[in-house]
């Protein structure tokens, strides 16, 4: 035990003496500070800070009555005991009335190591006691918050008498302020959407034989008439026996989560839809391209070379039939290279064995060599470096879609690929010098939103640079995390 801080209000100092050697006879650890005046009293209580107060009730101009009201305005929770010599049972059945805990006389001083050891060990449980309160308080307090943060709240029903308890959640879940209605299972079932109650009741009464869960998701309609969806789980609490005394709930608003939830698949629904409706506009629109270059190219070639060679069977003429034949030749040879460069922008590069970059470099050797456009490619990414294949597919196609769109539109002399990797993302700009456009007006044809669909469906970013006379620049960022 530790050393005991007792301040003594008391005059006679024999009388100490004779306290102090019967509390260290009981074997009692304690310091003990001898005051007689009201300032001295006062200075210690503030001072001292003592663990018990023992007072006489005659001093010189001051008295226990007096002492005992000054110690309750300090607040101080400690034992007051009352020493003293001869008084009336009046005044001791007075004293405690007004808040000291025990009271001996100076003739009995026997008892007083019992009645310290009494009134500390009673301050002890108090204080353990309030302690207890003050931490349940805490923890409803907690609870409250707990349930306000996530609209939930909880009930439980004694299945003997049905008297049920709800936590403040439920009334909130149903519109209601905090205990204003009397709980019960009637006003759940009354704010359960009508189409919703059949299913609940028999989930409720199917835990009354022997299961011990119930959980569900039903509608529910609120005090003020809002639909509210409402996630509940009804638990079983049973006797050793089995006898089913007790259910407990818990019920929670979900009704933003699934608003949420049907908003994001109607997205997906119109994203899958959307993705539908550009890869049949992109199917359409390379049909269409390969039919004009078709007519418009290589038919005039064979169709030129049908005239050579119809002049070559009906010349006699052996020079000319030489020539003809030489001209019908080179058109062949050129409709070759025709079909084959018309093929190489439709099936997909062996990137398999070039890789991204590489069939990006040998893009750019075909399309600078035509003379229209000057390609460029630059990248700090080793030229070996492989990402996914499909990745890598999908970044080719957007830059020949796009090459395809600056081609068409933008009058550009110039375009410059960029390829590179940063924070576990591969970023792929193509900028042009051309005509430009204003990015906040709808632009024609289906190109970009066509690259658009094969990024979102990356999970990746795509942006567009541009305004009139000042060319544009395509960025398109796609996480590789994602990938594969």
């Amino acid at each position: 035990m530790k050393q005991l801080k007792i301040l003594f209000l008391e005059d006679s100092e024999y009388d100490a003496e004779m306290t102090g050697h019967v509390l260290k006879k009981a074997g009692i650890n304690f310091n003990l500070k001898l005051v007689d005046t009201q300032n001295e009293y006062l200075r210690a209580l503030n001072e001292y800070t003592p663990d018990l107060i023992l007072a006489d009730h005659s001093l010189f101009q001051f008295n226990s009555t007096e002492a005992l009201k000054l110690f309750h305005k300090t607040g101080m929770k400690i034992p007051f005991i009352l020493v003293t010599g001869t008084v009336s049972e009046e005044f001791a059945v007075s004293i405690l009335k007004e808040g000291a805990d025990d009271y001996l006389l100076k003739s009995n001083l026997a008892r007083l190591p019992n009645a310290i050891m009494s009134s500390l060990e009673k301050y002890r449980l108090e204080e353990e006691k309030q302690e207890y309160i003050n931490h349940l308080i805490a923890n409803e307090a907690l609870l409250r918050e707990a349930e306000e943060l996530t609209l939930s709240g909880s009930w439980e029903a004694d299945t003997a008498t049905g008297e049920m308890k709800w936590s403040d959640g439920i009334f909130r879940i149903f519109g209601y302020e905090p205990r204003s209605i009397s709980a019960g299972q009637d006003i759940i079932m009354h704010h359960i959407h009508p189409d919703d109650r059949a299913g609940y009741r028999r989930g409720l009464y199917s835990i009354l034989p022997d299961k011990d869960r119930y959980t569900d998701t039903v509608r529910c309609i609120d005090k003020s008439g809002k639909e509210k969806f409402v996630s509940l789980t009804i638990g079983a609490k049973r006797s050793e026996t089995g006898r089913l005394i007790r259910l407990v709930g818990f019920m929670q608003d979900v009704t933003e989560k699934t608003e949420l939830e049907k908003e994001l698949a109607m997205q997906a629904v119109y994203q899958k839809n959307l993705t539908t409706e550009v890869a049949i506009q992109a199917q359409e629109k390379e049909r269409n391209e390969i039919g004009l270059e078709l007519h418009d190219n290589i038919n005039q070639i064979l169709a030129t070379v049908t005239l050579y060679l119809r002049t070559a069977m009906e010349t006699t003429d052996p020079d000319k039939k030489k020539l003809v034949i030489e001209k019908g030749m080179e058109n062949t040879v050129f409709a070759i290279e025709e079909i084959r460069r018309l093929s190489k922008s439709l099936v997909a590069p062996s990137l398999g064995d070039l890789g991204l970059l590489n069939a990006l470099h040998d893009l750019a050797e075909d399309i600078s060599g035509t003379g229209i456009l000057a390609m460029t490619i630059e990248s700090d990414i080793d030229s070996d470096k492989r990402f996914d294949k499909s990745l890598e597919l999908m970044l080719y196609r957007v830059v020949q879609e796009q090459i395809n769109n600056i081609r068409k539109y933008a009058n550009a002399h110039n375009v410059v690929i960029s390829v590179k990797e940063q924070e576990n993302k591969v970023i792929l700009t193509v900028s042009d010098d051309g005509s430009g456009f204003d990015p906040s007006k709808k632009a024609k044809g289906i190109g970009l939103r066509n690259i658009r669909s094969r990024v979102e469906y990356y999970s990746g970013d795509m942006k567009i640079m541009s305004s009139p006379g000042n060319g544009c620049t395509l960025q398109v960022s796609i996480p590789l995390k994602n990938v594969g």
